[in-house]
């Protein structure tokens, strides 16, 4: 079986985590490495979490700091205050609950992180890769774009990038806007406007796959390291998410693992849409929202609305194969 080169961006928090866990265990993608961007948490928790994974999972795959804020937006006085966006945790009784732990409830890691940027190890290892690559990117796509920006011409090598964000007439973060493309909308214009070809998982597919608690409570009874882990953090995106009015406590999207199952299998994706994509980064109410046209010719796959079953047993089959 020949595997698919992959570079996987993430900005581990619960949902990060378990897309890392379908990545490594589907056995479908020859990992060259995983770059870290800042956006559930800080770059430094972001990047102790990927190690925590990927040791727990006994994966010896090189991870890549990269850049600590967005490329432009923190820099606009103001835009931030205007959209402050929706909080990641909530306190009651002066305990914290979140979607996001600061650090996955795993060892502190023993492996270490790469000394060489994300952005350089993306063009160095783009541009000699003997065959295309893809990109997973399920955080702040500062990374990729600013990768980009950096040499236009590794698109030339690369296969697809895939991305988890954004919302068709939906947002998380604000009432118009999801949270990745939120953080760093200059960042996703610039990978959207270079003629890579892109699928974008929004949240319209995702929220349409949730895995439920019960659903969880089978990836627990699994007794491998990944099924219990994965069980664990949809049971606290699930409670979390109940506390701060989000979902009712019985099931959660877990946006990011379904990005990584719409390239082990497309057809987990029900309802895919050939359109013309562009960025709202005017710094306004709609600050970060995706922007849609059909067009027979445009520019990204868009996802609609997805398989839950299939997308549950393919995380199901997974996490059986962990340690």
């Amino acid at each position: 079986m020949t595997k698919k080169p992959l570079i996987m961006d993430v900005d581990t928090g619960s949902d990060d985590a378990v897309a890392i866990l379908m990545a490594v265990l589907s056995e479908k993608f020859d990992i060259l490495g995983f770059t870290i961007t800042q956006g559930n948490r800080p770059l430094q928790n972001c990047t102790e979490n990927t190690l925590r994974v990927l040791d727990m999972l006994g994966a010896n795959i090189p991870v890549y700091p990269g850049c600590p804020a967005p490329m432009v937006r923190n820099m606009t006085p103001g835009r931030n205050a205007n959209n402050p966006g929706s909080p990641i945790t909530i306190v009651e009784n002066g305990v914290e609950y979140g979607i996001h732990p600061a650090y996955l409830n795993l060892p502190a890691a023993t492996s270490k992180p790469q000394k060489q940027h994300a952005c350089s190890f993306i063009l160095d290892t783009v541009k000699n890769s003997p065959d295309k690559v893809t990109i997973i990117a399920v955080g702040p796509p500062t990374n990729i774009g600013m990768a980009f920006r950096m040499d236009p011409t590794i698109i030339e090598n690369i296969e697809e990038v895939v991305f988890m964000g954004g919302g068709v007439h939906m947002g998380n973060i604000t009432t118009a806007a999801e949270a990745n493309f939120f953080h760093d909308p200059e960042a996703i214009k610039i990978v959207l406007d270079s003629g890579v070809p892109v699928r974008i998982i929004p949240i319209n597919a995702t929220h349409a796959a949730c895995i439920k608690v019960t659903e969880a409570d089978e990836l627990t009874a699994t007794g491998t390291k990944a099924g219990k882990l994965a069980g664990e953090l949809i049971r606290l995106r699930a409670d979390a998410s109940r506390r701060m009015g989000w979902h009712d406590g019985t099931e959660d999207p877990i946006h990011d693992a379904l990005a990584v199952a719409a390239v082990i299998d497309p057809t987990v994706i029900t309802d895919w849409r050939r359109q013309t994509c562009n960025i709202d980064i005017g710094g306004g109410a709609s600050d970060g929202e995706l922007l849609v046209k059909d067009d027979p010719n445009g520019n990204v796959l868009v996802a609609y609305n997805a398989d839950q079953p299939k997308f549950y047993q393919m995380m199901l089959d997974c996490v059986k194969k962990g340690n």
